[in-house]
């Protein structure tokens, strides 16, 4: 009985063993083990490459190798999971390899990458007969190339004019990837100007601008750059440029440079002021005291051998004297005067402003009163106290002057009196003699009118400065010494105060008689700081030049 159990029972396992293959063969695939070599996931997948700390680990990844241990391992990269293109970031004999930040910005650079957030990033390693897995990394890079300069060449030519001094000169462009991308850092370009043997040792700023692509020039602003950069006035010579990019770590204050490759133009410089001067000038009692200061001067006109000088004088008299010198002087022996003769007599004149024209083409002379003044409700109630007077500007030849005007209307006219007075018609900046009242808007102005062609413009400023302190209005009490505007110098901000006396004592640069925006000096170095320190003179005469041509660094002479 039990012999016959045993059999049952060995014919029951035999085809339940059959059926279980059969199920095996029809169902299941064999595989064979991971090798293992294995690439360990990181703890992080996000890498931020951080420029302003190049030297610091940027990643560091192990691996576990069961099969080629003590074999050399090749670590790569690359922009896709399949690794199309692998790079190789390098070799080790080790079970770890680590990258510094900068290597490996730079290895996403010479992968192609033009894009710098979330870029992803692809990593395995191999050995000679075996590879590992790979793991990704979504990292932040920074630009490395620079800029490239499009819309301008080498050899592109520029013949600027004083004609076209406000019309646009130049266009350049920059491609740069970085401006396309979601970053979100600030980026800023200068442009700058040299001498093509220089090297940009002797750099000159043209323009700066922040997160643009492209900068306009005017025909001024080339020029200005030009000039400064060392080509001489009305001459033609190659210029270089090129465009400076920054970005700047705000925690660290370490900054990204990348500086785009130069073209070298050839530019056409002008004149930026024109040069009246002359060698003859105004002495006398009503003048100078007979020459206790220089000669009031005379300047040229568009007529050969006459000149013109507008003058302030007092009761006395005046001749006329080249180079401060009697050697050569011209007076006027007639009695009903209009004539000059060399080594003539005195010519009697009552105090006023005017204009003497001097003709040596026929020996001949002429005195006017001459004044040119801003009347109106928008500066003196038409006429209530006297007319803001403009000055000649012989840089320009037009008149001008910085006033401060108030809501209403304004007109210019001559010598304080509406015999002569001009305003403009069609609001069109032309004036007209006897015209339409002209609109004014509370401000500071730059007002320029030109006598050749009757216009006018109002230039609208913040700022007018002057000198404070207790050295020379007890800090206020009286008004602040005022600085003029150097016309000499049109496209930059430069403020002169000649012949000022000082006690010894301190003294600031402050604007529009208030404290409300002020200049000391708080490193003795000529470069003002906004409420910087008080600066110290002793008693004396003094010139001082403000510049404020950069707002960011202004600076101060003082002789």
């Amino acid at each position: 009985m039990k012999i016959y159990i045993k059999k049952l029972s060995y014919l029951f396992l035999s085809l339940t063993l059959l059926l279980g293959a059969c199920e095996v063969e029809e169902s299941l695939t064999i595989t064979t083990p991971d090798p293992d070599f294995t690439l360990d996931t990181p703890g992080i997948s996000s890498v931020f490459l951080n420029f302003s700390l190049p030297d610091n680990p940027a990643f560091t990844i192990s691996w576990k190798d069961g099969l080629s241990a003590g074999s050399e391992y090749t670590v790569e990269m690359a922009t896709d999971a399949d690794f199309t293109n692998p790079a190789i970031l390098g070799t080790t004999m080790n079970s770890n390899f680590s990258m510094t930040v900068q290597d490996f910005n730079q290895a996403i650079t010479d992968a192609g990458v033009t894009s710098f957030r979330d870029v992803a990033i692809y990593m395995r390693v191999k050995t000679a007969t075996n590879t590992t897995n790979s793991i990704l990394f979504l990292v932040t890079t920074y630009p490395v190339n620079a800029p490239t300069i499009t819309g301008v060449q080498d050899g592109d030519s520029f013949v600027l004019s004083l004609a076209n001094n406000d019309a646009v000169a130049l266009t350049m462009g920059w491609d740069d990837p970085i401006l396309n991308s979601t970053l979100n850092v600030d980026v800023e370009y200068i442009v700058e100007a040299d001498l093509p043997a220089n090297n940009f040792s002797n750099a000159v700023e043209v323009i700066k601008v922040t997160n643009s692509n492209s900068i306009s020039l005017k025909n001024s602003q080339l020029n200005s750059a030009a000039i400064s950069a060392g080509i001489p006035v009305d001459s033609t010579s190659d210029l270089a440029l090129r465009v400076r990019s920054k970005i700047t770590d705000t925690n660290t204050n370490s900054v990204l440079e990348r500086i785009a490759t130069e073209v070298t133009i050839s530019v056409t410089t002008y004149l930026t002021v024109l040069d009246l001067s002359t060698t003859w000038g105004v002495v006398g009692s009503a003048a100078n005291n007979w020459g206790a200061t220089p000669d009031l001067p005379f300047w040229k006109t568009d007529t050969d051998g006459v000149l013109v000088a507008y003058v302030n004088l007092i009761d006395g008299e005046i001749k006329f004297r080249e180079n401060n010198d009697w050697a050569n002087n011209y007076g006027s022996d007639s009695s009903t005067g209009g004539t000059i003769t060399q080594g003539g007599g005195n010519i009697t004149v009552t105090a006023g402003s005017y204009k003497i024209t001097l003709n040596f083409n026929d020996n001949t002379y002429a005195i006017e009163n001459f004044s040119l003044g801003i009347v109106g409700s928008g500066y003196n109630n038409w006429g209530a106290t006297p007319d803001f007077m403009l000055e000649y500007d012989q840089y320009s030849d037009v008149f001008r002057g910085i006033v401060t005007l108030l809501d209403g209307e304004i007109k210019f006219r001559m010598n304080n009196d509406w015999g002569t007075n001009w305003g403009d018609d069609g609001a069109d900046g032309t004036m007209e003699l006897g015209g339409a009242n002209i609109a004014s808007t509370a401000g500071i102005y730059i007002v320029t009118v030109d006598m050749n062609d009757l216009t006018y413009t109002f230039e609208k400023i913040d700022y007018v400065w002057g000198l404070v302190g207790g050295a020379y209005n007890d800090w206020g009490n009286s008004p602040d010494a005022q600085f003029k505007r150097d016309w000499s110098k049109p496209f930059n901000e430069v403020w002169i105060l000649e012949n000022v006396t000082l006690i010894d004592g301190e003294y600031k640069f402050r604007a529009n008689n208030d404290w409300g925006v002020n200049y000391g000096d708080n490193g003795g170095d000529g470069v003002l700081e906004l409420d910087g320190a008080n600066l110290v003179t002793t008693a004396g005469t003094y010139t001082f030049t403000l510049d404020f041509s950069d707002p960011n660094a202004p600076t101060y002479t003082k002789n």
